[in-house]
Order: C-alpha cells, then structure tokens, then sequence
C-alpha cells in the first residue's frame, strides 16, 4: 500500500492550515520531518499533492481528491477506534427503546436490569407508544429498537418473537361469567366494557372481534392505563380484558377475577423490531440479541 495512518494525517493537517509551519506546530513536530512525508507520499502516488509559494501551500487537483478520500478514511478509523475501546472501557453509550404498554407492564423491567447488570454504563431511553407508534418510529429511524403487537405487515424491518402474552378477562367476584372455566369473546358482548383508548392493539383487536361477530362492542369507559382500567372494573363499571401479566398480581388486592379467553387471538405475538441488524449501531445490536433470546431463559 502507498499510505501510512500518520502520513493521511498530516496531509489532511497541512491542507486544512495551508502551510507545513503551521502543520508542524499542530503536530508538535519539525517542518523537515512534515516535508519528508509529504514528497514521500507525493513520489510514491506520481503526483504532486500541493503547489508551494511563498505564503504556503494549496492543493492540486490531486491533492483535493487525496483529501476527500482521506477525510473519509480518517473518521471511519475514529469511529472505529471509538467502537473497540467500548469493550475495553466497558460499553458506553445509549440506545433508544420503544415499547406497547403490555410489554412494559409485564416484561421489559427485568429484562433490561439483566441487561443492565451486563452493562451498567449504558443509558436505555424507553419511551411507552401505542403498537401503531412504535412500527412508524422505528420504520422512520427514530428508535433503535421497538416491541409491539403488529398489526400490519412489518416490511423493511428485521422481526422476531420477544414474548407470548395472554389476555384474561377480569370482573368482580359476582359477575356472571365469573362462574365460568373460560370465557368466549362473544358472551362477554353482552354486558359493557372497560377498555383502552381507540389506537391501541388491544382495543383495536376488540373492536375488529366484535364486529366479526356481528355485535357492537360497548364501550362503556376507556381508560388510559392498566391500572386505571382495573380500577374501574372493580367499581363495577364493566369487564375488562388485559394481559395476564398485568392482572394476576393485583386480584386480591383489588377485588377482581380473571378467567382466560377462549380466542385464538388472546395468545399475542409481542414481536421485536429493528431495521436492519448489520445497520444498527454496536449497543442496539446488544440489547436486541438480549431481548431475543428472553423467551429462552426461562423467563414467564
């Protein structure tokens, strides 16, 4: 090869000063050494790099495309350099993670402090969206990582399964279909619900069952929280349906009951997405493998 690492440098140095003086003094080295280099590497490319005159330097039309290409090469062996030391110093750095409520609410806690223990020094932004928001900002490069229910094909993105999630019905004690093993969706048609907000999946899966079945969803309160929407079903101001995870720790404490949904749909995809892996930097590759592979430790 024709170029050394430290002769690129001090011909980007002397084309950005416009002068081998000003250059040596940057580099904390003599004119003759700067000199050297540059006739060296002017002799073995067969070209001159800059015309010399009294005041300094400029380059030639060889020179200006020997800066380009080596401005390049020089930030790609920065950014390089940054990467590696990341494992020598400990990982360093912050990825940006965008999540459903339902798994926030039951999963990622855990997962990303075991994340986090293996990697104390990175920074998790996490930011709750509906399943919809979280396939745009990812698709439009504004997250790194997101875990959603999809509910439209996820084309130009990399996937794969987090988690399995199962939808429960909760009421009080006394309801009617408190009395049963499972409940069918349909049967629970006849009474009014408390649900999520219009946008998010869950809603939205209600509201496309329900019309399958030919019955208006009665929609009685939206809510816009898990633990606001038990609350109102233990006021007795509907049944509710929400991920298991999400229920089960808190019907005692609140006075509820939950029965599983006989549904094909109340087992739900929780699905991780990026772009592209060989595009995503160093720590969101990280997290990704981390959270792909949580389905296999042994995790509920």
């Amino acid at each position: 090869m024709k170029y050394d690492i430290q002769t690129l440098k001090v011909f980007v140095t002397v084309s950005q000063e416009g002068s081998i003086a000003k250059a040596a003094a940057k580099e904390h080295t003599v004119a003759s050494a700067i000199s050297k280099r540059i006739s060296e590497l002017e002799k073995s490319i067969g070209a001159d790099l800059f015309y010399r005159h009294r005041r300094g330097v400029k380059l030639t039309q060889a020179g200006v495309e020997l800066l380009q290409h080596a401005s390049r090469v020089l930030a790609d062996l920065s950014a390089m350099d940054s990467a590696m030391s990341n494992y020598s110093n400990g990982v360093k750095g912050q990825v940006r993670l965008v999540a459903n409520t339902s798994t926030i609410v039951q999963f990622l806690p855990q997962d990303l402090s075991d994340f986090l223990k293996m990697h104390p020094t990175v920074k998790i932004d996490l930011e709750e969206h509906t399943s919809e928001t979280v396939h745009k900002l990812v698709a439009g490069g504004e997250a790194d990582l997101g875990i959603l229910v999809p509910q439209r094909p996820l084309e130009g993105l990399d996937t794969c399964l987090y988690r399995i999630d199962e939808l429960m019905l909760i009421m009080p004690p006394g309801h009617p279909l408190a009395l049963k093993d499972s409940v069918r969706f349909s049967e629970t048609l006849e009474y009014d619900h408390v649900a999520l907000p219009r946008g998010s999946s869950l809603c939205e899966t209600l509201v496309a069952s329900a019309k399958q079945s030919d019955m208006p969803l009665r929609l009685r309160i939206q809510a816009t929280s898990f633990d606001g929407l038990r609350r109102m079903v233990a006021q007795n101001l509907g049944i509710g349906i929400l991920p298991k995870g999400s229920v089960d720790p808190f019907l005692h404490t609140e006075g509820l009951v939950a029965r599983p949904l006989a549904e094909p749909w109340a087992r739900r995809r929780l699905t991780l997405i990026s772009k592209p892996v060989e595009f995503l930097p160093l720590l969101a590759r990280l997290l990704r493998e981390h959270l792909a592979g949580a389905s296999h430790r042994g995790k509920p």
